[in-house]
């Protein structure tokens, strides 16, 4: 009778191991998942300081068009962001802050001029016949951007509403023949290219 108390005894200290077992183990589990809400909730923040730094309402929505919010701010979704950091890069990355800002102030004006796409990433990879737009998005320079802190601020730039284009549609490098030289007007030269409208 002893040895069946005592196996019975056993049986119930083994099954109440089991179940203590599987709660710390639950425990663990669910205090792992809730530090990482926790940090995801910290890079959130981080985010947010970073836009409130910048000094911009920054929306990324997917799939949102590109809008010019109150104050001129402008809205950009994640995508948009990076393209218009890669074009910039690519085209202006060794031209500072200012150089690149002017590049992605062009890419918003043709998004905003009726004679060219209404989306960023369609200005960026628009083709006259076999030949894109942009030299760097056809020569594989663009692909394998890699934008740096200033190309970041550069953005930080635009999503304020900072314009420094004067309106101008098109750039290139300063060179003695052009078709833009020929055939649009003029606005200024600086950052190491020529801006026309």
């Amino acid at each position: 009778m002893l040895k069946k108390l005592l196996k019975k005894i056993d049986i119930q200290i083994f099954i109440y191991t089991v179940i203590i077992v599987a709660m710390i183990y639950l425990f663990f589990d669910l205090v792992s998942i809730d530090a990482g809400g926790k940090e995801a909730d910290a890079s959130e923040q981080v985010e947010i300081m970073h836009l409130e730094e910048s000094n911009t309402q920054n929306v990324y929505a997917s799939n949102s068009p590109v809008e010019m919010g109150t104050n001129n701010i402008v809205e950009l979704t994640i995508e948009e962001a990076q393209l218009l950091m890669k074009i910039a890069w690519s085209e202006a990355g060794n031209k500072g802050i200012e150089g690149q800002l002017a590049i992605m102030n062009v890419v918003m004006n043709r998004v905003a001029d009726e004679n060219f796409p209404n989306t960023i990433e369609d200005v960026i990879y628009q083709k006259l016949g076999n030949h894109y737009q942009f030299t760097v998005v056809g020569n594989g320079v663009f692909k394998n951007a890699e934008p740096t802190e200033e190309t970041h601020l550069a953005l930080a730039e635009l999503e304020s509403g900072k314009d420094i284009s004067q309106g101008a549609l098109f750039f290139e490098a300063s060179t003695k023949k052009s078709w833009h030289k020929n055939h649009r007007e003029f606005l200024f030269e600086d950052y190491g290219h020529r801006f026309y409208k």
